[in-house]
């Protein structure tokens, strides 16, 4: 389909037509959705669909081995999913309407992660990023050290944005925090409608390439908690839809103008997010490449490609001086990602082990499972007839607008990432991506989808109730099955507590002995402690956690009955830890998400069975710790160094 048959005068009451084509006549079944009864529809649906969606989370929390709580959510999210899909891509709309749905839709799309932790930080990386967030507001420091995911330090745009707002308004960091949350999902989904209006010249087809983005997995509930990414989506979707602004300006100094937007919003997802950066400069570098071939051929103009290189020019090089200069350990940190992942995929098609099995011991209703594995296939489906119909077009496969192909290769990316999820260090990266990917295959699938949805405006009666029921389940479909492939339950809803779950491991316990581990020892103390229980002292006590690696294996305290080698005593006591925290349930029981420090201990995803009694209980008579602290489940020692020097192999002096 050429962008002529997707450009709308939309403002006029007529459907939409070619560019000097005769004005069509009033269509005066076609539905308009400007009156009032129909604004009504969206308060109404929004307002019902975020209290199914808080019912759903209230049986969740008093019932979680019951699955009912799923479909009283379901209910909820489609109850506006469904209006809003409907008005966002019918042909005859003004521009005010589309664009209040559209706005109306980012911010009920909020409401799951808002009703799920909208009092404090919740998810591992909420509370990292809220713990620098609050130590950037109270003393002015940037790259101050995390103790939670080292990483986050070197990536401070978040942090400037949220201290900032706190310090003008007076709001607490946490609700600062929320702001910016609801703001940059907002704009992340506007500017993916910016992009699509920019490239197709049609408020409709932008709206069915937001429409298509927000359905990947990351949309609902990953790129809405308070973390890095969450606040570079929207600077990465924005540099794309300026960039597409400036490829389509006919005048030099509209062209200069949104190019500059695209430098600026580039830049600023660069000292925001690692992946963020690296993912968006591959993409402009293959921009940048399909245009520069395209004038090559005659194709393009030559200033179009000289405006892509431009940007990819200035935002990549932007980004590769902040990761050398500010940030030169973001490749390590995601290398056990990126190369731990093909390293497990090569040695599962060779026929070894280290394989997951898709959605084991998940509480998942079966609709989920379901759709979660129909999203693929559909997705191929539509992108295989994107595909075959751009053969038949003059240029074929290859031809055409050079932005549009650019973006759509970038989509077609989120099919060889699919047998990464077979793998565990894989999956999580491939479920990051697809976050990314997912506005490149809105961009391929928007011409096919629009034709499909015009031959549906065609049909009359039954045909077009079954077709639109068709359309509508599909919609339903592709957002039900990535949410399922995102995240986990325990991520989704609130529910009893679960040993070894990053959102379920909080209880009033362990609450409770970071209480009295702030009131009677003191802030900022550096302590060892599992993964679970440092992110309750790192949210209630100000504690400072060991973050365990190969070089500094604190995770040896609890695998091995040995003592300590002479190596990590040294580091523990150069460094000044000064409490071991213990939760004895890491003697009997197995964590949740398959770690008890980090991914690269000798347990992560393999371990079958627990730590073991002996290996903690020997802290109780142990020379070199002394308890000062017990409840049910949890301990606390002081470390005594010289004790530890004295009966150390190889420390004594």
């Amino acid at each position: 389909m050429s962008n002529s048959t997707l450009l709308a005068e939309e403002s006029a009451p007529t459907p939409d037509g070619p560019p000097g084509s005769p004005p069509a006549r009033p269509d005066h079944r076609a539905p308009r959705f400007g009156s009032p009864l129909a604004w009504a529809v969206l308060w109404l649906t929004a307002t019902a669909g975020a209290v199914l969606i808080a019912v759903a989370f209230s049986m969740a929390a008093t019932d979680s081995a019951d699955t009912a709580h799923y479909a009283v959510f379901w209910a909820g999210m489609l109850l506006f999913f469904c209006p809003a899909a409907v008005v966002l891509t019918a042909r005859q709309v003004a521009p005010r309407v589309r664009i209040g749905w559209l706005l109306g839709y980012g911010l009920f799309s909020y409401v799951p992660k808002l009703l799920r932790n909208p009092g404090q930080p919740l998810f591992h990386d909420e509370i990292a990023h809220w713990r620098q967030a609050t130590d950037l507001a109270a003393n002015g420091q940037l790259f101050a050290q995390n103790h939670l995911i080292g990483i986050v330090a070197r990536f401070p745009g978040l942090h400037i944005v949220t201290a900032s707002i706190s310090d003008a308004t007076g709001l607490t960091v946490w609700q600062s925090a929320l702001v910016v949350m609801v703001v940059a999902h907002v704009l992340a989904l506007f500017g993916a409608f910016l992009l699509g209006e920019a490239l197709f010249g049609s408020l409709r087809a932008g709206a069915l390439v937001a429409l298509v983005y927000s359905l990947n997995s990351s949309f609902i509930y990953f790129d809405t908690e308070y973390a890095y990414e969450s606040l570079a989506m929207p600077f990465f979707l924005w540099c794309l839809a300026c960039l597409a602004k400036a490829h389509r300006a006919k005048e030099r100094p509209e062209r200069l103008r949104w190019t500059v937007g695209a430098v600026l919003a580039g830049c600023g997802a660069v000292p925001t997010h690692h992946l963020t950066t690296v993912l968006m400069t591959a993409l402009l570098a293959l921009l940048t490449v399909v245009a520069m071939v395209a004038a090559l051929r005659g194709t393009a103009p030559r200033e179009k490609a000289v405006t892509i290189g431009t940007v990819a020019l200035l935002v990549g090089g932007a980004g590769v001086l902040w990761l050398v200069l500010a940030a030169p350990a973001t490749f390590a940190y995601l290398s056990p990602y990126m190369g731990g992942g093909a390293k497990q995929l090569l040695h599962m098609f060779s026929g070894g082990k280290g394989t997951r099995s898709l959605f084991k011991a998940s509480t998942e209703p079966f609709y989920e499972r379901y759709t979660a594995f129909t999203v693929p296939l559909l997705s191929f489906a539509l992108a295989a007839w994107a595909l075959w119909r751009r053969r038949r077009q003059p240029g074929g496969l290859f031809g055409g607008d050079p932005l549009m192909l650019g973006l759509s290769l970038f989509g077609l990316l989120y099919f060889p990432s699919l047998p990464f999820i077979m793998v565990e260090f894989g999956a999580e990266g491939a479920r990051r991506t697809w976050g990314f990917t997912w506005i490149g295959l809105g961009v391929l699938l928007t011409p096919v989808l629009v034709l499909a949805l015009d031959r549906l405006g065609e049909l009359r009666g039954r045909r077009w109730r079954a077709g639109a029921l068709v359309a509508v389940l599909v919609a339903g479909d592709a957002l039900m099955g990535n949410v399922a492939a995102g995240l986990d339950e325990d991520y989704r809803f609130p529910g009893t507590p679960v040993f070894g779950s990053d959102t379920r491991s909080v209880t009033a316990e362990a609450v409770g002995t970071a209480a009295w581990f702030k009131a009677h020892l003191g802030a900022k103390l550096h302590v060892v402690s599992d993964r679970y229980t440092g992110l309750v002292l790192v949210r209630e006590a100000d504690a400072e956690p060991a973050q365990p690696a190969k070089g500094f294996p604190t995770y040896d305290l609890y695998f091995n009955s040995t003592p300590p080698t002479p190596f990590l005593v040294r580091e523990l006591d150069s460094s000044n830890y000064t409490y071991l925290v213990i939760d004895k349930r890491t003697a009997t029981q197995l964590p949740e998400i398959g770690v008890y420090f980090e991914p690269d201990e000798p347990f992560a995803f393999g371990g079958t069975s627990p730590i073991g009694v002996q290996n903690l209980d020997r802290y109780n008579y142990l020379p070199w710790t002394t308890k000062v602290y017990e409840s049910d489940a949890y301990a606390i020692y002081r470390f005594d160094f010289k004790a530890i020097h004295a009966t150390v192999p190889g420390e004594a002096r």
